[in-house]
């Protein structure tokens, strides 16, 4: 069940405001994991009206620049509030963000695309499909990390290659955050009229 408002409350938008960053803190230290901004949902804005529920394209720049991550491999991953699992997973890597696609731990059963950026973390632009009820409502679109040893990356070069959807990195949606992730998690919001 998604966590949306009543229709009468549709002018309510739990999704930043235009220009503004989504920033997931590193918690327990000092930083953040990533940034995400410039969302567009159907290459309109972060915010959208639609007449039925189904799939919609949700696209952003993100930014991933995490030294406290150490060498662990991190997913950046997007879904409705209220639901008890991500919906898609966009980006895979290490610390930071851009450097191209590389193959991180190849062989292995955890063998995925990602992005190890040697240099300073790059914005890179990803993108990924969303599905809605068809309940008239206001769904919330929120975004969260997980680090599964793989997820998919969305960037233009990543879906290039068919990539599976790696279950475990969408299953850390409600991972230390028993009712999933927060209002301060949203990129968007999709209005599903009556």
């Amino acid at each position: 069940m998604a966590d949306k408002m009543s229709h009468s409350n549709a002018h309510r938008s739990t999704a930043p405001a235009p220009g503004a960053e989504m920033v997931e803190a590193y918690g327990g230290g000092t930083g953040f994991r990533f940034k995400i901004r410039n969302v567009r949902i159907d290459g309109g804005d972060n915010v959208v009206h639609v007449r039925a529920g189904g799939s919609h394209e949700v696209s952003f720049d993100l930014l991933h620049d995490c030294s406290a991550c150490g060498n662990a491999v991190n997913q950046v991953i997007v879904g409705l509030a209220g639901q008890d699992r991500a919906q898609a997973s966009v980006w895979n890597g290490k610390q930071r963000s851009g450097g191209g696609v590389k193959v991180v731990n190849p062989g292995s059963h955890v063998e995925a695309l990602a992005e190890d950026n040697p240099g300073p973390a790059e914005w890179v632009n990803v993108s990924c499909d969303v599905v809605v009820p068809d309940e008239p409502g206001v769904y919330s679109v929120r975004a969260r990390y997980a680090q599964a040893y793989q997820g998919r990356l969305m960037t233009a070069e990543g879906r290039a290659v068919p990539q599976p959807e790696y279950q475990e990195a969408l299953g850390w949606w409600k991972v230390d955050r028993p009712d999933g992730p927060g209002p301060e998690s949203a990129i968007g919001t999709i209005v599903v009229e009556a």
